[in-house]
């Protein structure tokens, strides 16, 4: 067993030694996006797996990370129907205007290069798109190079409702919170 799994990382390890992994194009083959509100009378969860998005990185200078991720927005589903429609309308998402939520990485912090077969936790800065209004936000991200090169990923971050031109009725506002938080989780190849 320890030699099947010592060959590939160290040819990923030397593929990496001498910059063979340098800044290349990354395209998610498998994504997944939830989202979770915990109001007064209600916790809230969504789940959608019409995930896509492509980005750059060089394991050895993550400070070059771009790219986007997008998420369908009339793929929301929490389990109940009727609250199902009522995301996708008009008053929350408005997904037959706008399809699509959208995060572009612009910027990381924290480690410098990715270690084979190690999470190596960042904080990505970027720009959240939600019916329309775009926003600056922030994201913790737990990202592994796997031995055999692709990348698997896990951004969380905060919301607010409001920011996206979301406001909560007087009706549901015991079960709906106006912060949310999402969490993106991606397996991406070059």
């Amino acid at each position: 067993m320890m030699k099947s799994l010592f060959a590939p990382t160290l040819f990923v390890s030397l593929m990496l030694a001498n910059g063979a992994f340098a800044q290349s194009e990354y395209n998610v083959t498998r994504g997944r996006a939830t989202f979770r509100s915990v109001a007064q009378l209600e916790t809230i969860n969504g789940m959608s797996s019409a995930v896509s998005g492509s980005f750059r990185i060089d394991p050895n200078n993550l400070s070059s990370i771009s790219g986007t991720i997008t998420v369908q927005t009339n793929s929301f589903r929490t389990g109940i129907d009727l609250r199902d429609e009522h995301l996708r309308g008009s008053d929350w998402l408005n997904a037959s205007a706008h399809p699509t939520a959208t995060l572009e990485i612009t910027g990381v912090s924290g480690a410098s290069s990715l270690t084979v077969g190690e999470d190596t936790r960042l904080r990505i800065t970027g720009r959240m798109t939600i019916r329309g209004q775009t926003r600056d936000v922030t994201a913790n991200l737990r990202v592994r190079l796997n031995d055999d090169g692709t990348i698997r990923a896990r951004a969380q971050l905060q919301l607010r409702l409001s920011d996206y031109g979301i406001e909560i009725n007087p009706a549901v506002e015991l079960k709906v919170n106006n912060q949310i938080r999402l969490t993106v989780d991606i397996r991406a190849g070059a």
